[in-house]
């Protein structure tokens, strides 16, 4: 919802669908992070101070999934992780769509052990990311 301030951030508006199905029981902290992994532009000079530019149509995206080690979609993920399937991902908010039909988890989860619920963050590479303002 738009206000003075602009749109106010509430996370239970954010979803993240792996797979065709939402992705529940998060860790504390941030639920998940998105990185286009290369600049969509390359700019050189060249010795005499002429520039150029070339469009890098490289669409690689990587997402971090912080989940809790109590998540019911920890041992759905590892499965993922384990067949080396490729499935689509769609990350929606009320005002951003982050989506790519053609992920893969690159990462398992890591295991710790301790005295608090345990994490279990899984790496995913997004081959054909695309990331809309809405």
């Amino acid at each position: 919802m738009a206000n003075e301030l602009g749109y106010i951030y509430d996370a239970k508006d954010v979803h993240l669908s792996i797979d065709n199905r939402v992705v529940q029981n998060f860790q504390d902290g941030d639920m998940f992070n998105v990185t286009v992994k290369e600049e969509r532009v390359r700019t050189a000079v060249d010795a005499q101070g002429w520039p150029s530019i070339a469009i890098n149509n490289n669409r690689l995206g990587q997402i971090t999934v912080n989940l809790s080690g109590n998540s019911v979609d920890h041992k759905r993920l590892n499965q993922l992780a384990n067949t080396n399937k490729v499935f689509p991902l769609v990350a929606t908010t009320p005002y951003e769509k982050i989506s790519g039909t053609q992920c893969i988890i690159s990462k398992p989860a890591d295991a710790a052990f301790g005295k608090e619920t345990p994490k279990r963050t899984y790496t995913i590479e997004v081959l054909d990311m695309q990331v809309e303002v809405l």
